[in-house]
């Protein structure tokens, strides 16, 4: 039986929980450290319930959308520049400590540069030596699922864990399906346009053909063929930028069997005052 790997998907855990939670939580200095707290809180609940081999946590960087401005200049252009919000209201203050815990815990961390951190999870996933659970709420990483790669998307009670049965369920669709889907009816959360005229419940009917050409070939008269006839520039764009990259080195993750112990947690969680 092949060993779990957690990959968690860094920006988007510490974004959950510094806005997630309502109240404030400051250290010794007046800082604000409530995403701290609740990153090493969610990593506790992780690792009861999964028992992973290791863990795995890819944060972005500065320069992580850079490759794919060059497809389209509004590409996540409708993200927040943190460098204008006060510490007390800035998640990324806290990264710092974060990666600080993370260390004393030894878990593997790792900061992308000039790619996007979802790339680099890609490339980690493209093997088949382990279980690979991708923990985020960015549903883009459906079309990594496979055999081998799990997608759970943290919602408290409402928490899913993605295989491909899963994935029909909701969608309809196969995860290999995914990228078409969300180039046909966009993704506000990356400011990427959908078609218009082509919602969800026209996708799923598109998607049942082998592939976009058969359904024009099935449907010439059907005014959603000359929809897709009239976007085929925009629908290849938006290929492009939901195709997550599964080619990055990844050389530098080493993976071996990590020692986790609650106790441990509970030190770095006594600690926090002096991060």
């Amino acid at each position: 039986m092949k060993e779990k790997i957690l990959i968690i998907d860094g920006h988007n855990l510490l974004f959950r929980m510094f806005y997630g939670i309502p109240s404030s939580i400051k250290n010794s200095k007046g800082q604000e450290i409530k995403g701290l707290v609740g990153f090493l809180g969610s990593i506790k609940k992780l690792v009861k319930e999964f028992n992973p081999y290791n863990i795995i946590v890819v944060f972005d960087s500065e320069t992580s959308k850079k490759s794919n401005l060059s497809l389209d200049n509004n590409y996540k252009a409708n993200r927040q520049d943190y460098t204008k919000v006060p510490d007390e209201e800035n998640p990324f203050t806290n990264l710092p400590a974060i990666k600080k815990a993370l260390d004393f815990l030894n878990i593997t961390n790792t900061e992308v540069i000039n790619n996007e951190a979802d790339d680099y999870i890609a490339s980690l996933t493209n093997n088949n030596l382990y279980n690979y659970i991708i923990v985020s709420t960015d549903t883009d990483f459906i079309q990594l699922i496979n055999d081998n790669t799990y997608l759970y998307i943290p919602r408290g009670k409402k928490s899913i864990l993605y295989d491909k049965e899963k994935v029909y369920e909701k969608y309809k669709i196969y995860p290999k399906q995914y990228v078409l889907y969300k180039a046909l009816i966009g993704d506000k959360s990356d400011n990427i346009s959908g078609i218009k005229g082509i919602g969800k419940i026209t996708a799923t009917k598109i998607l049942q053909y082998k592939n976009i050409e058969s359904f024009i070939k099935d449907n010439k008269s059907n005014k959603i063929s000359e929809t897709i006839l009239n976007n085929r520039k925009r629908i290849l764009v938006n290929t492009k930028l939901i195709t997550l990259n599964k080619n990055l080195d990844t050389a530098n993750i080493k993976i071996t069997n990590l020692i986790l112990i609650n106790k441990k947690v509970y030190e770095i969680i006594s600690l926090i005052n002096e991060l």
